[in-house]
């Protein structure tokens, strides 16, 4: 038994490496991808606790979020270089992709079983037009509707090369016109009733405490360490 326990226990810090050269990959990358990563795993764990989730489960979600555009390490670099230009139908169909690229690159570790297909989701819609399955509302997982959210949010609200930043209020705004279409309604709503309390997130780099604490949690939760 100890044998066993000893063992799992280098596996999981085998994993817990892989997850921080992940991380360190995606940074390489793109520095924006990387920091926009960090952030949407706050605001996913804030709504995911206002919701009422379990401890674990706001983990999950926050994990969920921090890797949530894993996938993106295998696009082309041409979709890294050229932000400002339109990408073509070929370069679309392939940043479609990461979700599944993502899902894939995660699915053999065991203790983020549970995170896997909020990666795997993350980009599905409530009317059922979203990729890469074309999910409809009650089909997505809770924690990827809330990523989905987190996500949009984020994007909208940080400067991107293609994209400045817009206000909070029209992204509210943007949030509510999604309701029904792409968002959740109700997990729309809670998430802007925290925003409004409690604010943005200002981090425009990483924090690496965080990526090892929620690792770490979800390794514990699911007994590996």
């Amino acid at each position: 038994m100890r044998h066993s326990t000893a063992s799992r226990k280098r596996i999981c810090e085998r994993h817990l490496q892989l997850l921080t050269e992940l991380s360190r990959a995606i940074g390489e990358k793109d520095r924006y991808t990387e920091a926009h990563g960090y952030r949407v795993a706050r605001y996913a764990m804030r709504l995911a606790r206002r919701l009422g989730f379990s401890r674990q489960e706001v983990w999950d979600v926050g994990i969920g979020g921090l890797f949530h555009d894993v996938g993106k390490l295998a696009l082309s670099d041409q979709i890294f270089t050229n932000r400002k230009t339109r990408l073509s139908g070929e370069l679309k169909r392939e940043v479609r992709c990461h979700p599944l690229i993502g899902a894939a690159l995660l699915k053999d570790i065991d203790f983020l079983e549970p995170v896997v297909d909020l990666v795997l989701f993350h980009h599905e819609r409530e009317d059922g037009k979203g990729y890469p399955f074309g999910l409809t509302g009650r089909e997505i997982p809770p924690g990827a509707k809330i990523i989905s959210i987190s996500d949009c949010f984020d994007a909208v609200t940080t400067d991107r090369p293609y994209q400045k930043r817009k206000s909070i209020r029209t992204a509210f705004e943007i949030l509510r016109k999604g309701c029904r279409r792409y968002f959740c309604e109700d997990y729309v709503e809670t998430f802007i009733e925290e925003i409004e309390e409690n604010g943005i997130e200002q981090e425009t780099g990483t924090d690496p405490q965080l990526a090892d604490e929620l690792i770490r949690s979800a390794a514990a939760g699911a007994g590996t360490m």
